[in-house]
């Protein structure tokens, strides 16, 4: 690690012009970016995602926000993860569905899910726009590390998760899913199948990325317990309610 650690301080950084939130309305956002220029290797990452990174496609960065820190890094110690009475039960209720594997390539099938999720999910948002270049770039392409997995029901594509491999870790990427069969909750299904492979693969950490506090899209997070975050440089570990950190703890 301290080789990796070493790289990380000659890593060149740029900072984003601010814009509107897409998290909180009255907020305007910025990140830091891992210049362009620069090689990261799945080892790389795999350090930057432990002080706080996350990537969209093959571009790594972190919220750099003046004056609000609402975002927080998270992540499940999955040898510590209990499932609540809720999440056995949805997963008794999905146990006719597989959830396995393949390669981060690109698939009309995978596409054509992507559109249909988007535009009941997100309707008028700038991902709904996305072309065959832009989704690959987006789903397809990584620092060399992803996966996909697939949710089917027989031979029906219901979800499609972006994952990343580390050498102790996965990192839960992005998951899109057909919104026909919402009442199954393949968001969570999700999460819960990428816990049970992080186990499997005799991993330590499955990463969630930023969870906000008053963000219903992203306040979901701290459903599952107990979920460390990471808070002024270290990780912390919670369990109830009123143990969730704010912001500015």
């Amino acid at each position: 690690m301290t080789d990796t650690v070493q790289i990380g301080k000659r890593l060149d950084l740029y900072i984003s012009a601010p814009q509107t939130c897409d998290y909180l309305a009255d907020k305007q956002s910025q990140s830091i970016f891992i210049s362009p220029d620069v090689t990261v290797t799945p080892k790389i990452y795999e350090y930057l995602i432990s002080i706080g990174f996350r990537r969209s496609g093959k571009h790594a960065y972190r919220p750099q926000c003046s004056g609000c820190q609402s975002c927080i890094s998270s992540r499940i110690d999955v040898q510590h993860f209990k499932a609540s009475r809720s999440q056995k039960r949805l997963l008794l209720k999905n146990n006719d569905l597989t959830f396995k594997p393949t390669e981060a390539l690109f698939s009309d099938e995978h596409y054509d899910l992507y559109l249909k999720y988007q535009a009941h999910k997100h309707p008028g948002g700038s991902m709904e726009q996305f072309g065959v270049n832009e989704y690959e770039m987006f789903i397809c392409q990584s620092f060399g590390n992803s996966i996909l997995y697939e949710t089917r029901l027989g031979n029906k594509l219901l979800a499609v998760s972006v994952t990343d491999i580390f050498d102790n870790a996965l990192s839960a990427v992005y998951t899109f899913f057909e919104p026909a069969f919402a009442t199954r909750s393949l968001g969570t299904y999700s999460i819960l199948q990428q816990i049970q492979g992080t186990k499997i693969q005799k991993k330590q950490h499955l990463y969630l990325g930023y969870f906000i506090k008053d963000s219903l899209k992203m306040s979901y997070k701290a459903n599952f317990r107990p979920i460390e975050m990471l808070i002024k440089g270290e990780w912390k570990s919670y369990l109830k309610d009123e143990e969730l950190p704010n912001a500015s703890d």
